[in-house]
């Protein structure tokens, strides 16, 4: 009986913690696809608004999204602040 409630839980606890990992995979998706819409249309200060606004998941963020960020500041002379950007995702 003990068994069985161990197996049960360990099972809805796997698949909660697989939802989540597919919940935040799909926002960073969306976001990164949101940043590159903008900034195929030339709108980069846009997208760093955008950037911006999601910032408090920034430990969270994909590569993807990082890529458009430093491409929108690139397009708009932000060296500071790409380089900030690059820095806080790259340090050790």
């Amino acid at each position: 009986m003990i068994l069985n409630k161990l197996t049960i839980n360990s099972r809805i606890l796997l698949i909660t913690a697989v939802k989540h990992s597919t919940f935040i995979r799909s926002i960073d998706s969306d976001l990164g696809d949101q940043m590159k819409i903008l900034n195929d249309n030339k709108q980069y200060t846009k997208t760093l608004e955008l950037f911006d606004k999601h910032k408090e998941n920034i430990e969270k963020y994909s590569n993807w999204i990082i890529i458009q960020a430093l491409k929108a500041c690139s397009q708009t002379k932000d060296i500071k602040r790409g380089s900030n950007i690059h820095n806080w995702f790259h340090r050790d």
